[in-house]
C-alpha cells in the first residue's frame, strides 16, 4: 500500500491513469522526458505504438508460440509477418521504417528461439498472460508498491526479458538496469537476464548492482513525489517544454500529442 507520498497521491486522485504504484517504465519516463510523463500520467494521453514497438510485441508473441510448442517456427514467423502487415503495412502506415522492421521479423524470431532452445517451456499466469510481480519499496517514513510484468519465466529458475533491436548493446542501459532490479528484487531466488536479439546476433546481459540500483530508485521516487506535490499537470505543461531532438524517441511521430501539450 502507498504511504506518506502526498505528491503522488495528488496525481493519483486526479484519476488520469496514475495508479498508486511505480514501475520501471513509469520511473524511466519521469527521469527521461517530463513532458511525456505529464501527458501520460497527468492527462491519460498515451503515445502511439511505433513500428519498433510493434516489432517487439509481435516477435515476442511468435517466440512464445514456438517455445510453448503451439506452432512450428516457420508457421509462427509466417503468422507474425501477417499480423505485422495487417497492422501497419495495409493500414496506410507504410514507410521505409515499417519495411525495415518487417524485414527484421524472421531473423529476430529465429535468433531468439535458437538462443532460448535449451531453457525449456516458459510458465505463464493462469490466464495465459505474463506473470505480474509486486513488492514494497519503502523507507521508514514512506512506501509504495513496485510492479512489473515478466516476459519469460522458466522452470529452471531463469527469468528472461526479451529485447528486440537492430543493434545489440554491450552493456545494459540505466533504464534496463532498473527494470532488471525490479524483477530481481521481487524474484530474488531467480536468475534475471535480458536477452537482446537483433537480426544478426544475440547478447545475454545482467548488468547493475541490484542493491545500488534500488537505492537510486528510492531517490527517484522521492523526486517524483516532490514534483507531483509542487506542480499540477496544468502547471507542469505550462513551464516544462518538450525536449525535441532527433534522439528523443518519445515524441517521434507524435504531432497530435505535441499540439495537445502546447495548447493554451
Amino acid at each position: 500500500m502507498m504511504r506518506n507520498l502526498p505528491g503522488i497521491k495528488k496525481w493519483v486522485d486526479l484519476d488520469q491513469g496514475f495508479s498508486p504504484t511505480v514501475s520501471a517504465s513509469k520511473l524511466s519516463q519521469f527521469r527521461n522526458d517530463l513532458a511525456m510523463f505529464v501527458c501520460r500520467y497527468g492527462y491519460n494521453k498515451k503515445s502511439k505504438a511505433s513500428p519498433a514497438m510493434w516489432r517487439g510485441i509481435m516477435c515476442e508473441d511468435a517466440v512464445v508460440e514456438v517455445l510453448t510448442n503451439q506452432k512450428k517456427i516457420d508457421q509462427a514467423i509466417e503468422d507474425c509477418q501477417g499480423r505485422y502487415k495487417s497492422t501497419l503495412m495495409i493500414t496506410g502506415m507504410f514507410s521505409e521504417t515499417v519495411q525495415k522492421e518487417f524485414n527484421s521479423l524472421e531473423p529476430i524470431i529465429r535468433n531468439a528461439c535458437d538462443a532460448l532452445s535449451t531453457y525449456g517451456v516458459p510458465e505463464f499466469a493462469e490466464d495465459g498472460g505474463q506473470q505480474m510481480i509486486e513488492f514494497d519499496i519503502e523507507e521508514d517514513d514512506w512506501s509504495i508498491p513496485g510492479i512489473g510484468y515478466l516476459d519469460l519465466v522458466f522452470p529452471n529458475g531463469q527469468i528472461i526479458d526479451l529485447k528486440t533491436s537492430n543493434v545489440a548493446p554491450t552493456e545494459m542501459s540505466p533504464d534496463h538496469m532498473m527494470q532488471r532490479a525490479f524483477y530481481k528484487t521481487a524474484k530474488d531466488n531467480y536468475d534475471v537476464k535480458f536477452l537482446y536479439v537483433t537480426p544478426k546476433k544475440t547478447a545475454l546481459l545482467e548488468d547493475g548492482d541490484v542493491v545500488d540500483v534500488m537505492k537510486d530508485v528510492k531517490v527517484l521516487i522521492k523526486q517524483l513525489d516532490n514534483f507531483c506535490n509542487n506542480l499540477t499537470p496544468d502547471q507542469a505543461r505550462k513551464c516544462i517544454p518538450i525536449a525535441e531532438s532527433k534522439f528523443n524517441f518519445y515524441w517521434k511521430g507524435e504531432d497530435e500529442l505535441k499540439n495537445f501539450y502546447r495548447k493554451d
